[in-house]
């Protein structure tokens, strides 16, 4: 490769930051090293304004009457293989946590989960909907819960852009344990509306904490059930303390007015610095870092004129 993109600064500084000793597979013997030897640029995702933008209430058209509360949470994402507070999205602890928070309320919210195993199919709804359930029972039955509803299937873009509009949605919550980019959680802040979410990973190149609800936490390796080949269990992604995301779900519902300034100025960043347009830009500069190289001329040969027999 003559130039490497990546969609984060968290990218670009792993990349310049790793390498890896090669050894043969038979001897063990040394055989170099791999690391980043080419120019590598940051070019982030930027949002469609045209698709994912501000709407008023009315212009909703997206059916929740099914879910009776008037405040609710969203999350985003693909629950992943993982043990419980393991899996990359930490779906799993968003509603362990989300739980602790609301538990025995006369009037508590909601948490909506727009969720897949990555495939849309029914038996993929059912075994969310288990992993659901199996964090319910970890509670003693006399423990009243707020509920949880799972939005599963395919939407399209203006479907999402409502979701994330509708009056019952209140705010966005994602405590992913590493993102190369994060694109839903900056289509979520052209509503206007507060986010919660891990300090850690790609998607910090455009939450801005004093605007968004930024949770601390640590940095732990990649869990043995959660590792693949592309996830491995010597390297390292980020976990959310359990109380900062318990009393962040709490200080969101009491004192949401708090949150909503907070929130319109999160959307004009990404309107103003972190739209479509704006990454048309940066790759037109981007691409002037282009290295010259060899151009096909076209063979221009003489005429020659036939002879006369």
């Amino acid at each position: 490769m003559d130039m490497n993109w990546v969609s984060s600064n968290h990218s670009k500084e792993v990349f310049e930051s790793v390498s890896f000793e090669n050894k043969h597979p038979q001897t063990q013997q040394p055989m170099g090293t791999t690391k980043l030897e080419k120019p590598i640029y940051t070019i982030f995702e930027g949002v469609n304004l045209d698709v994912y933008k501000y709407l008023k209430p009315s212009e909703v058209k997206l059916d929740l009457t099914s879910i009776k509360e008037s405040f609710c949470y969203l999350f985003v994402g693909h629950w992943m293989q993982g043990d419980f507070g393991h899996d990359r999205k930490n779906v799993g602890a968003t509603v362990k946590y989300f739980f602790d928070a609301f538990k025995n309320q006369s009037n508590p919210p909601a948490l909506i989960l727009k969720a897949s195993t990555g495939r849309n199919s029914y038996i993929g709804r059912e075994a969310l909907l288990d992993k659901i359930n199996i964090i319910k029972k970890s509670y003693k039955k006399s423990v009243k819960l707020p509920n949880v509803y799972l939005l599963n299937g395919n939407l399209s873009d203006t479907e999402m852009n409502e979701l994330y509009n509708h009056p019952k949605v209140k705010a966005m919550v994602s405590l992913t344990k590493g993102e190369g980019y994060g694109r839903p959680l900056s289509e979520f802040c052209l509503s206007k509306k507060p986010i919660i979410v891990s300090g850690w990973s790609g998607h910090m190149d455009f939450i801005d904490p004093t605007n968004s609800i930024v949770l601390p936490g640590n940095l732990e390796n990649v869990h043995a059930s959660a590792a693949n080949k592309w996830l491995l269990k010597e390297t390292q992604w980020f976990q959310v303390g359990s109380k900062n995301a318990t009393d962040a779900f709490k200080d969101v519902k009491n004192k949401y007015k708090n949150y909503i300034v907070g929130g319109k100025k999160q959307g004009f960043k990404i309107k103003s610095e972190f739209s479509w347009e704006s990454m048309k830009q940066l790759i037109s500069e981007t691409l002037k870092n282009v290295p010259e190289f060899p151009k096909e001329i076209k063979l221009s040969l003489p005429q020659l004129q036939t002879p006369k027999l």
